[in-house]
């Protein structure tokens, strides 16, 4: 006969059989096969990436599989062939969108046919930075006020006046009760994967 399980462990009892000894006695033989099925495939989980916007070319990803601690592991980025890998994965890439994809077999060797997948951008170029407007050279006030743009629209900004420390501005930046003298204003952008114009 044929069983056909779904999964887990199937026990069958096949009926007692009668067999004599080699002094003519009677023994009953009684026969249980035990086989266990597994057809459930695994999940795959990604537990560390980079960020969604990443200012960085190495981008290292953990996995695992919380059904099956014995699992193996197959990797893929963006078009490329399934290769087999192991947590954690690296990659050092260029510029753009990727996506990596990773899934788990387990022991019966049930594939997940729906891999954990992450998409994220890198992003290694700085913005720059531009200053539109500004008092006139020399001036007679000792007040000033600067204009600034990027051509990156997402981008923020920092300002400092002559020795000072760096502090998050916006457009327009004004100082009043600056002594007479000569003064530097600087202004540098950052773009939202963390370059900042050098």
């Amino acid at each position: 006969f044929t069983v056909t399980p779904s999964a887990g462990t199937v026990s069958v009892q096949i009926p007692a059989s009668v067999a004599q000894d080699s002094a003519g006695n009677d023994n009953t033989v009684s026969n249980t096969l035990s086989r266990t099925y597994d057809n459930v495939a695994p999940d795959t989980q990604i537990d560390s990436r980079p960020p969604t916007q990443s200012g960085s070319s190495y981008a290292t990803f953990n996995f695992s599989s919380p059904d099956d601690e014995s699992a193996t592991f197959e990797c893929k980025l963006d078009s490329g062939v399934w290769d087999i890998c192991t947590s954690p994965k690296s990659y050092t890439l260029s510029d753009g969108s990727h996506t990596f994809y990773v899934r788990a077999t387990d022991t019966s060797g049930n594939t997940d046919a729906t891999p954990a997948e992450y998409t994220w951008t890198i992003d290694t170029t700085a913005p720059d930075t531009t200053i539109t407007s500004n008092p006139t050279n020399p001036s007679s006030t000792s007040s000033a006020t600067f204009a600034f743009t990027s051509p990156d629209a997402t981008a923020t900004f920092e300002c400092k006046m002559d020795s000072g420390a760096w502090q998050t501005c916006t457009s327009a930046k004004e100082y009043t009760g600056l002594s007479d003298g000569s003064h530097t204003f600087y202004v540098r952008a950052t773009d939202t994967s963390g370059n900042t114009d050098a």
